[in-house]
C-alpha cells in the first residue's frame, strides 16, 4: 500500500516537531515518522536559548514552556562539601527592550511533550515505530520504504526532510556525508537519575585538577537530576555507566555523605563530535538539526539551532507548494549551513575553555563562559541572502537581522500589544512607521500573505492594524527616524527596509510575478521579491 503526502518529515525529535507544527499551521499536508516505540526521556537537552523561544511564541508553545521551565537556576560551586560561590550564571538572560524572553531550562523530553500536544491541536501526530529503510527520487516525488512492525509501506511525498539525528538513515540514503572532528579525549559519563539530600533549587558543580568536573542539574518540573561527569582524558577504556559508578564518582568529587544517588534512567557514555553535513538539500530531500549538524554540548546550541532550521525551512516549503518558484528552497542551505558552521566553531572554542578551567578548578569563570549573546541566537542574521533586499547594512537593525520585540497601544482596542503579537502567524507583515503626519500611506497592503501594520506616534490615531508608539519605543528599537516601512518575513527576518516612501515600497514589494529566477547576488528587487511567495 503507498500513502502520499506534501512532505515527509522524518524524526520527531525538537526539529521534526518544530517543522510539523509551522506546516500544520499553514495548512500544508504532512506526516512525520519516528523509528522509535515512542517519546524518548533522556535529557539530552535543557537550554532553550531566547531565540528558540521567539520560535516557540509564534509557533504557539511559549505560556507551556515557561510555565514549566525555569529562567534562574542558581549554580553553586564546590571544593568537596565547602561551598566556594554561588550565583545566578548567564540564565539570568538579556537585558533588552527588544528580547522579550530569556533563557529557559526544561529538559528536552517534556519540552518535546509540550511540541507533541501543539501538533494534536492542530490534528497531527506522531507515527512510531516508523522506520525509513530506503530513500528514492523522481523528476517529480519522492519514494520512501518504511518499515513497520506490520511489515514494510511506501509512501510518496513531494519532499522529504531529514530530522533524524546524528545517525541519519536520510542522510546516508540520500549520499550526503557529515565530516568534522571527533575530540576524544573529551568524553562524558550522563544519565538521569534521582537524588536525596541536595537542595533541587541550585546545580551543583565540582571541579578540580584530580577529578574533573561534576555537574548535577535539578529539571524543572520534574523529580529527575541531570547527571554530568567528565572523563579522565587517560583513561583509555571507560567504565560503561551504572548508577553504582554515578555513586562513586560522587563520592570522589564531594564530601556531602548525607546525599545519596537513589535510581538511573538513562544512561550515557557520550563522546563529542563535532560534523557538519557537506549538503542540506540533495534534490527534493534537505536535512535539518542533527541530520545536518552535531555540536559540542558547550552553550547549549544544538536542539536550539535544530529548531530554527525548521523555523526557516517550514514557510519556504509552504511557500514552493503555493507556487513560489523551487529556488526559494536553495536559500534553505545559504542561510543555514552558515550558522551551523559558525555554531560549530564557538560551542568547540567554549568546551575547551571548560576543560581548561576545570584542569585550574575554576569553575565559576567556566560556567559563565558557557553563554554569551552569540549562543542565545539572537544575533543571527542573513545579509548576505539573496532573500535580503535594500536596507541598511550598518548600525543596530539591519536588513536581514532578527526584527526586535516592542510595545506600544493597539489603536482599536487601547490594550498594550507586542510588535512580535503582531509578527505571530505564517504571514509577512510591512511594518509603515510614520511620525503621525502620513495616516493616508498605509494602503499598500502588499498581497494577501502580507499583513500591514501602521506604526505611529501620533496618539489620537484610530483605526485597525494601527499601533500608536506614545513613547517612540517601537521607533527607538528599530532605529526609525523617519518615514519607513520595514519588510519581515514569516520567521521573523528583516527581508528589506524602505525609508521615506512606504507606500512605493509596498507596491515594489508585490511587483514580481511568482517564478522569476533568483540567484544569490541578486540585485534587483523584484527579482529577490519573487522568492517570497506572497
Amino acid at each position: 500500500m503507498q500513502t502520499s503526502t506534501d512532505i515527509l518529515i522524518v524524526g520527531a525529535g525538537p526539529t521534526g516537531l518544530a517543522l510539523a507544527i509551522d506546516l500544520a499551521r499553514r495548512g500544508v499536508g504532512y506526516r512525520i515518522v519516528d523509528r522509535a516505540a515512542g517519546p524518548s526521556t533522556a535529557s539530552r537537552a535543557k537550554t532553550i536559548q531566547p531565540r528558540a523561544l521567539e520560535v516557540a511564541d509564534d509557533l504557539g508553545v511559549i505560556d507551556r514552556v515557561l510555565e514549566l521551565g525555569r529562567v534562574h537556576v542558581p549554580t553553586r560551586h564546590y571544593d568537596r562539601d565547602r561551598v566556594i560561590s554561588e550565583a545566578v550564571e548567564a540564565a539570568l538572560g538579556v537585558r533588552d527592550p527588544g528580547v522579550p524572553y530569556p533563557p529557559v531550562w526544561l529538559s528536552q523530553p517534556l519540552f518535546e511533550q509540550i511540541l507533541r500536544d501543539r501538533l494534536a491541536e492542530l490534528g497531527g501526530r506522531v507515527e512510531w515505530g516508523a522506520e525509513v529503510t530506503a530513500v528514492a527520487q523522481t523528476a517529480d516525488a519522492v519514494e520512501v520504504t518504511v518499515s513497520t512492525t506490520t511489515g514494510d509501506r511506501r509512501m510518496r511525498a513531494l519532499y522529504v526532510v531529514g530530522c533524524d539525528g546524528g545517525r541519519s538513515v536520510v542522510r546516508e540514503r540520500i549520499g550526503a556525508t557529515l565530516a568534522g572532528v571527533s575530540y576524544g579525549d573529551h568524553r562524558w559519563w550522563l544519565g538521569d537519575v534521582r537524588i536525596e539530600g541536595l537542595d533541587n533549587r541550585c546545580q551543583h558543580v565540582w571541579m578540580s585538577p584530580e577529578h574533573g568536573i561534576l555537574s548535577l542539574f535539578p529539571l524543572p518540573s520534574t523529580d529527575v537530576w541531570q547527571f554530568q561527569a567528565s572523563i579522565p582524558a587517560d583513561d583509555p577504556d571507560p567504565a560503561a555507566p551504572t548508577l553504582d559508578l554515578f555513586r562513586r564518582l560522587f563520592a570522589e568529587h564531594s564530601g556531602l555523605g548525607e546525599v545519596r544517588i537513589e535510581d538511573a534512567g538513562w544512561l550515557s557514555l557520550y563522546r563529542i563530535n563535532v560534523c557538519l553535513a557537506d549538503r542540506y538539500r540533495v534534490g527534493r530531500v534537505f536535512l535539518a538539526g542533527d541530520a545536518a549538524h552535531i555540536h559540542s554540548p558547550a552553550g547549549g546550541q544544538g536542539m536550539n539551532t535544530g529548531i530554527q532550521d525548521a523555523y526557516n525551512l517550514g514557510w519556504k516549503l509552504a511557500a514552493v507548494l503555493d507556487g513560489a518558484d523551487e529556488s526559494l528552497l536553495d536559500t534553505y542551505e545559504l542561510e543555514r549551513r552558515a550558522v551551523a558552521r559558525a555554531v560549530l566553531d564557538d560551542s568547540t572554542d567554549r568546551m575547551h575553555a571548560l576543560m581548561r578551567s576545570a584542569g585550574n578548578g575554576d569553575g565559576a569563570s567556566a560556567v559563565r563562559r558557557l553563554t554569551d549573546d552569540f549562543t542565545t541566537g539572537l544575533t543571527v542574521a542573513y545579509p548576505d541572502s539573496p532573500l535580503t533586499g535594500p536596507g541598511p547594512r550598518t548600525g543596530r537593525v539591519r536588513a536581514g537581522d532578527r526584527a526586535p520585540d516592542a510595545v506600544g497601544i493597539e489603536a482599536s482596542s487601547g490594550r498594550e500589544v507586542r510588535v512580535f503579537d503582531l509578527l505571530r502567524g505564517p504571514h509577512w507583515t510591512l511594518l509603515t512607521f510614520d511620525q503621525g503626519n502620513a495616516p493616508d500611506r498605509t494602503e499598500a497592503r502588499g498581497t494577501a500573505a502580507t499583513r500591514t501594520i501602521r506604526i505611529t506616534t501620533d496618539t489620537a490615531a484610530t483605526g485597525a492594524d494601527t499601533l500608536i508608539d506614545g513613547d517612540g519605543s517601537v521607533h527607538r528599537n528599530y532605529e526609525i527616524t523617519g518615514d519607513t516601512a520595514v519588510l519581515i518575513r514569516p520567521d521573523g527576518y528583516i527581508a528589506a527596509v524602505f525609508r521615506d516612501e512606504p507606500t512605493v515600497a509596498g507596491r515594489r514589494h508585490r511587483s514580481a510575478d511568482i517564478g522569476e529566477d533568483v540567484r544569490p547576488g541578486v540585485e534587483n528587487q523584484d527579482s529577490t521579491r519573487s522568492a517570497y511567495g506572497g
